[in-house]
């Protein structure tokens, strides 16, 4: 099994240097509290203390209640919500599998999550089943379930369907959580709004959307192109054509842009990602986004 964590450090450590470093070891506000065992020291016992907290040996030396003060655990449960149907098997731009950047995005979340000793877990699916993965901190655990959300997303599998996987959240999922959901530009641009603003009222969301290759794609002058379903083949004549290049980027942008007036109306932020190269800088420029966003 490839370690997809241990692939996320090599690429993150590259880039630390410049942007990465202040975000990773930077504060956010914690969704769960509670009391660890990690000893801080030592005080004078005031009303309304638990006195559960008193050390009676402390208290015994100094003839003075003395209570102990301990460093607070602060924990977010980070959710990764990914679509696995078949158009996330297709190609990126960059030629590489689509599948390839989805995961790497995941495990650059997981990652920084694990930065922080958060919780992560994962929920992925598609018109056939939807696959639920707990919330835990375990390394192992998490490298397992990104290995299977990559090998499921695969040509023979059933179509998207975004809308019955964040339906499936919402009733599985009550506690808040952070949620960075994964999907591409068609099935994004055919979501719910009223079903995400009910769940973006309960947890904080990101989205981040995998591009799709354009038919016209240099980097595929080379290779037959073809369908989804494998069947039409696309000419050299239409690949090669500037005009329907630039009809086809002309109709993505347009694409882009509702969608992101979209996610913004609900005070969503999201990022366009066409390759593993230009995953992290976009994932962080998301994250510093979610710092400044309104509600």
């Amino acid at each position: 099994m490839p370690s997809y964590l241990v692939k996320v450090r090599k690429k993150m450590d590259i880039f630390a240097q410049r942007r990465v470093r202040n975000v990773l070891s930077g504060n956010y506000g914690s969704v769960f509290k509670g009391r660890s065992l990690d000893f801080d020291d030592l005080r004078e016992y005031n009303y309304g203390d638990d006195v559960k907290d008193i050390d009676w040996k402390a208290t015994a030396r100094s003839r003075t209640a003395m209570v102990r003060r301990y460093i607070a655990v602060r924990k977010h449960n980070i959710l990764l919500v990914g679509d696995n149907g078949n158009t996330m098997a297709t190609l990126a731009p960059s030629g590489e599998s689509k599948h390839e950047v989805a995961t790497f995005c995941a495990g650059v979340m997981a990652y920084i999550a694990q930065h922080h000793g958060d919780f992560v877990g994962m929920v992925y699916g598609n018109k056939g089943e939807n696959k639920r993965f707990m919330l835990k901190e375990d390394t192992a655990y998490i490298e397992n379930f990104l290995d299977k959300y990559s090998k499921s997303m695969k040509l023979s599998a059933p179509e998207s369907d975004l809308n019955s996987l964040l339906n499936y959240v919402s009733k599985t999922y009550r506690e808040r959580s952070f949620m960075l959901i994964i999907s591409d530009a068609e099935s994004v641009s055919q979501i719910d709004t009223e079903l995400v603003r009910k769940l973006h009222a309960r947890h904080e969301i990101m989205f981040i959307i995998v591009e799709d290759s354009p038919m016209t794609n240099n980097r595929l002058y080379s290779y037959d192109t073809v369908d989804i379903d494998g069947k039409l083949r696309l000419s050299r004549y239409f690949r090669e054509n500037k005009k329907i290049a630039m009809a086809e980027e002309k109709y993505r942008e347009a694409q882009r842009v509702g969608i992101r007036k979209t996610l913004r109306r609900m005070g969503i932020v999201c990022s366009f990602i066409d390759s593993v190269d230009h995953a992290i800088p976009r994932i962080i420029a998301m994250l510093e986004e979610q710092k400044r966003v309104r509600r």
